[in-house]
C-alpha cells in the first residue's frame, strides 16, 4: 500500500515538474536565452540612416542627435552639475604583489539650482611605477568599492544594503552566474600592462532600484521638467564625464577610457558621447539602450527596460514603448557620436538577450562616420572576427552574460594597441 502511494506521489511530482519546465520554456526571456547569436549578421541597414556626406556636415548634426537622445530616451544631460573633492587619502604600502598603490577619494556632486548634494567614494588604483602618460580606466561596478578592491582601508558605503563581500551567498552567485571577473577585475594584470583604475559604485549617487532611484532623481533634479529629467543612466554617465574633466583639468591623466559591463556598458558609451575628454570606451554586453539597435530587434526590448528598470530612462521614453521604430534615432547614432575615438563592443554568443547582432549592425552603420574622420572603422564581416587594431572593434566569445577569464585579455589587446 505504501509502495503504491509513493509511486502515485512520484507520478504527481514528475507531472508537476514537467508542467513547470514547460511553463518556464514558454517564457520569452528563457526562449531568447536558449538561442545563439548568428555569426553572420543580417544585411539590414540601420534606420534612420546617417546621411552626412562629409565631416563638416556630420559635425553640424551632432547637437541635434544629442537632443534626440535626451528628449526620447535618457533625459537631459545635466551639464550644470558640479563636482567637488571632499577628502583624499593614500593607503600605506603597496598591494597586489606590490604592483599597485591605492588612493581613496571622496567626491561631492552638487546641483546649484537647488543646492542638493550627494557624496560618493572613488578608489584610484595605479601601477607602483606609474608614469605621467599612464592611461586611466574609469570603471562603474555592480558591487561596492570595497568588494571590487578587496583591501583594508577602502570605505564602505553608508546605508547601502547590497554587497558582494567575502564568502557569502551573493558573492558565490555573482561568480557562478556572471563569471570570474564580475566583482573584481584582474587588477595585477591591468597594473602590469600599465593602466590605472578609477573605481566607483554608481548607486551611491543614484540608487539602482526603481523606487529609491526614482525618489532620488526627483529630489536631485527638481529644476528639470519631469518629462526631460535625466534617468539613472544619464546621471551615472554624468559622473564619468565630471571625473574625466576633473582628472584632465588637474593634469593627472591625459588619456581616459570608460569601461562598463551591461548597464554600465550603456553609461560608458553615453559618457563618451557627451565628453571629448573621454578618449576611448570598452562597453561590454551593453544591449538595449546601449549599443544594440531598436529596429528589427532581438532580445530585450524597450518595453522590458521600462517595465523592469523604470528609473533608468526619462519618463519621455514611455511614448516609444509600443513603437520604438518611431524613435528619431537608433543606437548607431550613439556610437557615431564617439567617433573617431576607439570603441570596443564586447559580446557573448549565447547572450542573445543583449543582442550581439544588433550591436554589430549598429557598429557597422556607425563606421561611415569613423571613415569621415579617416579613422579605421569596423573591418569585420562576421561577429567572431575580432580585430583589436581598429577604432571600432567587436569582440564575441562563447558563453553567456558576464565577465569571464577570456574577456580581459581581449580588452587589454585592444587597449594596448590604441593607448600604449
Amino acid at each position: 500500500m505504501k509502495k503504491a502511494l509513493w509511486k502515485r506521489k512520484r507520478v504527481w511530482l514528475l507531472g508537476l515538474l514537467t508542467l513547470f519546465i514547460a511553463f518556464v520554456l514558454t517564457q520569452r526571456p528563457v526562449q531568447i536565452i536558449l538561442q545563439t547569436a548568428p555569426n553572420t549578421p543580417r544585411t539590414l541597414t540601420a534606420e534612420p540612416a546617417i546621411t552626412a556626406a562629409n565631416l563638416e556636415e556630420w559635425e553640424g548634426q551632432k547637437d541635434q542627435i544629442r537632443d534626440n537622445l535626451e528628449t526620447s530616451l535618457y533625459g537631459r544631460f545635466p551639464d550644470h552639475i558640479k563636482l567637488n573633492i571632499i577628502d583624499r587619502k593614500v593607503l600605506p604600502g603597496l598591494y597586489f604583489d606590490k604592483t599597485t598603490r591605492i588612493e581613496t577619494i571622496q567626491f561631492g556632486l552638487n546641483n546649484p539650482a537647488n543646492d542638493k548634494h550627494r557624496e560618493f567614494n572613488f578608489v584610484l588604483v595605479e601601477p607602483a611605477q606609474s608614469k605621467p602618460d599612464t592611461p586611466l580606466i574609469l570603471m562603474q561596478n555592480f558591487c561596492p568599492n570595497h568588494d571590487v578592491i578587496p583591501v583594508s582601508g577602502i570605505p564602505v558605503p553608508k546605508n547601502i544594503s547590497f554587497s558582494c563581500s567575502g564568502d557569502g551567498v551573493m558573492n558565490d552567485l555573482m561568480h557562478y552566474w556572471f563569471g570570474r571577473y564580475i566583482v573584481s577585475p584582474p587588477i595585477k594584470d591591468i597594473m602590469e600592462n600599465g593602466y590605472a583604475l578609477g573605481v566607483m559604485f554608481p548607486s551611491e549617487f543614484i540608487p539602482d532600484s526603481p523606487a529609491a532611484g526614482s525618489v532620488e532623481l526627483d529630489a536631485f533634479f527638481p529644476d528639470i521638467p519631469e518629462d526631460s529629467r535625466p534617468g539613472a543612466l544619464m546621471s551615472w554617465a554624468t559622473q564619468s564625464v565630471l571625473l574625466a574633466d576633473y582628472f584632465k583639468t588637474n593634469d593627472e591623466f591625459n588619456k581616459i577610457i570608460t569601461w562598463g559591463h551591461s548597464r554600465y556598458g550603456k553609461t560608458a558609451l553615453l559618457a563618451a558621447a557627451y565628453s571629448d575628454k573621454i578618449d576611448g570606451v570598452i562597453s561590454h554586453q551593453s544591449g538595449t539602450v546601449g549599443a544594440s539597435l531598436f529596429r528589427d530587434k532581438l532580445g530585450e526590448t524597450l518595453s522590458d527596460i521600462i517595465n523592469g528598470y523604470p528609473h533608468w530612462l526619462s519618463k519621455s521614453a514611455k511614448a516609444y514603448i509600443e513603437k520604438p521604430e518611431t524613435l528619431p534615432h537608433d543606437q548607431h547614432h550613439l556610437l557615431a557620436l564617439i567617433a573617431p575615438r576607439p570603441v570596443l563592443l564586447g559580446n557573448a554568443r549565447r547572450d542573445v538577450w543583449s543582442d550581439p547582432e544588433g550591436a554589430f549592425r549598429a557598429a557597422r552603420d556607425a563606421s561611415g562616420v569613423y571613415e569621415l574622420y579617416g579613422a579605421p572603422s569596423l573591418m569585420q564581416e562576421k561577429l567572431n572576427e575580432f580585430d583589436p587594431n581598429t577604432n571600432l572593434s567587436f569582440w564575441l566569445r562563447p558563453g553567456t552574460h558576464g565577465i569571464v577569464e577570456e574577456d580581459w585579455p581581449a580588452f587589454l589587446d585592444f587597449l594596448n594597441f590604441h593607448f600604449k
